[in-house]
């Protein structure tokens, strides 16, 4: 199956939406586990990925919602 190009936006839109811990096992693995050549993309993942863990320790991240959602606003351009 292919996906679409993730996008800055698309990335933003997963960050926003994994941090209620809604994300499904092939979606953390779509977007957190790849790597990406974009530095903005890169840092945002990197940071996505060090702060919710690993896909099996991953649920709401109350303490850390605001420093993502940070990350996703400027992934908009916000």
């Amino acid at each position: 199956m292919a996906h679409e190009r993730i996008t800055p936006k698309l990335l933003a839109s997963f960050i926003e939406y994994a941090i209620d811990g809604k994300v499904t096992h092939m979606e953390w693995e779509r977007f957190v586990l790849q790597h990406y050549d974009d530095p903005s993309l890169e840092k945002a993942r990197s940071e996505c990925a060090r702060v919710m863990g690993g896909y099996a320790e991953h649920k709401s991240v109350t303490e850390n919602r605001e420093y993502l959602l940070k990350l996703s606003k400027e992934l908009r351009g916000e």
